[in-house]
């Protein structure tokens, strides 16, 4: 069992409050395990964290996260704590928000995944470098207060994981927005308007709700198809309306 495997079943156990620094070959927190790290802090010295258990951050941080996994049947009650990931970021089972506040930034790899679907307190995804963070296709990920994406030097690149295959931001009513030097490739902003007085830093212009764009287009309702008894009782309709209107016509003219 790994390391923080038995820290997470010691607490469990005792109901402690733990903090623990791990090396760079990750943390797994196993499925049935739970780990409280209230007011306490968690360094993965670059490692990922994979997440099968509950974890409870409460006001705890967790620092030098490479990538950050919550399989499915795992759970994440983030509280108002902070987690900083260098990483991907995947949600494939339950994910708590709380207050709380997630920053990608950069590390040894060019580009970071957000995979799944989130809703998060407070997303801060900033580059130095011109990292590309890369949303799944198909997904969306939601951000209720705070959203930042800000790129340094060359503009942070937000696209997607199948290029062409669309992916979603959605701003909620009531977040703020800093969003600065960024290129936006097939990835729609489906809340708020995102970044209207910046332009695309490289992007391939498929950015609708980026950049002075309207938001994503509604589906189309498609109108039920007619079969023939139908559109013959809609013709003769139409022909009675129009030798009644015609009728009248003459009698007013008579």
């Amino acid at each position: 069992m790994s390391l923080i495997g038995k820290l997470a079943r010691a607490a469990a156990a005792v109901g402690l409050f733990v903090s623990a620094a791990v090396g760079a070959a990750g943390i797994e927190l196993p499925a049935g395990a739970g780990l409280q790290v209230n007011g306490g802090r968690i360094d993965a010295a670059g490692g990922d964290f994979a997440i099968g258990g509950n974890l409870v951050l409460g006001s705890g941080e967790l620092r030098g996260i490479g990538a950050l996994r919550i399989a499915a049947g795992g759970s994440a009650d983030f509280g108002s704590g902070l987690a900083t990931l260098s990483g991907d970021w995947e949600n494939r089972g339950s994910f708590l928000a709380g207050s709380s506040r997630v920053e990608l930034r950069d590390g040894g790899a060019a580009s970071s995944r957000l995979l799944g679907t989130s809703e998060f307190a407070s997303l801060s995804l900033v580059t130095l470098t011109g990292k590309r963070y890369r949303f799944e296709s198909g997904f969306t990920q939601r951000v209720a207060a705070s959203l930042q994406i800000q790129g340094s030097g060359l503009p942070l690149q937000v696209d997607v994981t199948t290029p062409g295959s669309i992916a979603f931001l959605n701003l909620l009513a009531g977040g703020t927005q800093a969003i600065a030097n960024v290129g936006v490739s097939d990835v729609y902003a489906s809340g708020q308007h995102l970044a209207p007085t910046q332009t695309n830093q490289g992007g391939n212009g498929n950015a609708t709700g980026w950049f002075g764009g309207g938001p994503p287009p509604r589906p189309q309702v498609p109108i039920p198809a007619l079969g023939w008894p139908a559109l013959l009782m809609l013709g003769l309709a139409i022909l009675f309306i129009a030798s009644r209107a015609r009728g009248r016509h003459a009698t007013v003219r008579g």
